[in-house]
């Protein structure tokens, strides 16, 4: 418990957001408590103007080299969002297999879904796990990826558990 709280705190997470496991299951707020009343966020929090992934082609993050932001003239929609693509290949390519492509956990950042809370990645901090694209936060003091890659399975577990909470709100 003293480890959860500490590694929150480490990285400007309140205590009472913090995540804590009870009998082998990972719950949002307070020890006992309810989920944190302010999870649901709105999807498009981190894309105000309705461009996905800060307009990064997600193909590219599956290339030498990549992320690359796209371009409009590449542009596809895929439910409230527009995807921005390099190539008219990119975009063909996610068209025909949107899901392939996605980020995981809405595009939040993974390590802080695991931590209890939604915020946006920043879209260079990125990883692909099991073929799936991860995109974590980057401040000034902290990098979500490492904190991920200490212990990835311990984190999968909670954002997959926490993400399904968000989801059941939508």
């Amino acid at each position: 418990m003293r480890e959860r709280i500490t590694l929150a705190a480490a990285i400007g997470i309140g205590v009472s957001s913090a995540v804590f496991a009870q009998d082998g299951a990972a719950t949002m707020g307070k020890p006992g408590g309810d989920i944190v009343a302010s999870l649901p966020h709105d999807p498009t929090e981190c894309a105000p103007d309705g461009i996905a992934v800060g307009g990064y082609d997600l193909l590219s993050y599956r290339t030498e080299g990549g992320p690359r932001l796209g371009s409009a003239q590449f542009a596809a929609d895929h439910g409230a969002f527009t995807y921005l693509f390099e190539t008219a290949e990119n975009r063909r390519r996610f068209e025909a297999d949107p899901l392939s492509y996605l980020p995981a956990y809405g595009g939040w950042c993974a390590t802080t879904l695991a931590l209890g809370r939604l915020t946006c990645p920043d879209y260079t901090n990125f990883k692909l796990e099991d073929g799936e694209l991860l995109l974590f936060e980057l401040t000034g003091f902290t990098n979500g990826q490492t904190l991920w890659n200490a212990d990835p399975g311990r984190y999968r577990g909670l954002a997959d558990r926490n993400y399904d909470v968000v989801l059941s709100y939508e």
